[in-house]
C-alpha cells in the first residue's frame, strides 16, 4: 500500500513537472514576441506614431512600423517634390514673361530710334525743299527756260515722294483753322470779308509732320 502511494505521487509530481515546462516555454515565446515589438516599436512613441499590430495567426509579432515610415517618407518626398515643381514653374513664368516685356521694349525702342533718326535726317534737308519752292514761285518774275523749270519741279516732286515713302506729309494750313499744336502764328491781321478770326490767311514756311510727330511746325500769319 505505502509502494503504491509512492508511485502515485511521483507520477503526479512528474505531470506537475511536465506543466511548468510548458509554461515556461509558453512564457518564452511571449518574451520573444514582446522583445520582437520592442525592437520594432519604441515604447516612448505616442501610440499613433508606430502602426504595429499583432496578427492572431502570426506568432512572431512582426511589425508595420518601417512599412508606414517608408511610405511616410515617400509621401513627403512627393509633397516636396510636387512643390519645387510648381516653384520652378511659376520661375519659367515669370522668366518668359521678363523675356516678352524685353522684346517688346526692345521692339519699341527700335522703332522709336528710327523714327527720331528719320526725322534728323528729314529736318535737316527742308531747307533744301523750301529753295526748290522759292525758285519755282520766282518763276513768273523772271526769264527762266522752260525745260530748266520742268527739272526743277521734277526734283522736287521726287523729293516729296522721298518724303512720302519715309512716312513724312506737309501740314496743312492755308485756309485752315489754326492749331497751336501744328501751327506757329508769326504775326497777325484783319480779317476780311469772308474770312473766319482765327484762320491761317498766309503760310510763310511749310512745316511737315511725320505721324503725331511734327518736324517742323508752318510759320503763319492769322486773320483777327
Amino acid at each position: 500500500m505505502r509502494e503504491k502511494k509512492v508511485r502515485k505521487d511521483s507520477k503526479v509530481n512528474e505531470e506537475y513537472e511536465d506543466q511548468e515546462k510548458v509554461n515556461q516555454e509558453s512564457a518564452g515565446q511571449e518574451s520573444i514576441k514582446h522583445d520582437t515589438k520592442e525592437a520594432c516599436c519604441d515604447s516612448s512613441e505616442e501610440s499613433h506614431s508606430c502602426a504595429c499590430e499583432d496578427s492572431k495567426d502570426d506568432l512572431d509579432g512582426q511589425c508595420k512600423c518601417k512599412a508606414n515610415e517608408d511610405q511616410s517618407d515617400l509621401e513627403k518626398k512627393l509633397s516636396e517634390a510636387e512643390t519645387k515643381q510648381e516653384d520652378y514653374l511659376k520661375m519659367a513664368q515669370r522668366v518668359q514673361a521678363d523675356f516678352e516685356n524685353y522684346k517688346r521694349r526692345n521692339k519699341n525702342t527700335v522703332a522709336e530710334t528710327y523714327q527720331t533718326t528719320t526725322i534728323e535726317v528729314v529736318e535737316a534737308f527742308l531747307p533744301v525743299l523750301d529753295n526748290l519752292d522759292r525758285a519755282l514761285e520766282a518763276v513768273p518774275a523772271t526769264e527762266v527756260d522752260e525745260s530748266l523749270l520742268k527739272g526743277i519741279d521734277l526734283v522736287r516732286r521726287q523729293f516729296l515722294d522721298t518724303l512720302a515713302k519715309l512716312g513724312v506729309e506737309e501740314i496743312e494750313a492755308l485756309d485752315k483753322p489754326f492749331d497751336p499744336e501744328y501751327h506757329n502764328a508769326v504775326g497777325q491781321v484783319d480779317a476780311e470779308d469772308g474770312q473766319e478770326e482765327n484762320t491761317v490767311v498766309m503760310v510763310h514756311q511749310k512745316g511737315y509732320k511725320m505721324g503725331e510727330r511734327v518736324i517742323r511746325y508752318s510759320m503763319v500769319h492769322v486773320a483777327c
